[in-house]
């Protein structure tokens, strides 16, 4: 009997972090996801450069008179970036999927698939700061 305890207790110290994570995993609703845009259900893809990895896409029709500041807005997040800025490009929507999306605001990677939309306002583009900025520091910039 005296031979088998150190055995068991090794067992135990083995298999303990095993069993706890188990119990403390069984409540998944407290995983989350925490992308701050809704991502895009469908494939759609969109056309991209060689030299980018990350595509910006807004839709003219959401900033009607005021297109330049809506414009001057998407600069500045890309400034945002900081040393990431020249790895990502901004261009207007032209597929009909993304055209009549609910959302105005959109994130490609580098293939051309579109990720994730936003809506179409100031606290969407910071949304789609935060967003872009985990992406490229996990997703390759």
């Amino acid at each position: 009997m005296k031979k088998r305890i150190p055995l068991f207790l090794m067992l135990l110290v083995l298999s303990a972090p095993f069993v706890f994570s188990l119990l403390l995993l069984s409540d998944k609703s407290s995983i989350t996801d925490t992308a701050k845009g809704e991502w895009f259900s469908e494939s759609e893809y969109v056309s991209v450069n060689e030299n980018s990895n990350w595509k910006l896409l807004w839709r003219e029709k959401d900033c009607v008179k005021t297109c330049e500041s809506w414009y001057g807005l998407l600069q500045r997040v890309q400034m945002a970036l900081g040393k990431y800025s020249d790895q990502v490009d901004i261009s207007k929507v032209e597929s009909e999927k993304l055209l009549t999306h609910d959302n105005g605001l959109f994130i490609a990677n580098h293939e051309g698939l579109v990720l994730l939309s936003y809506e179409a306002s100031e606290g969407g583009a910071y949304k789609l700061l935060k967003d872009l900025k985990v992406l490229m520091k996990h997703g390759g910039a």
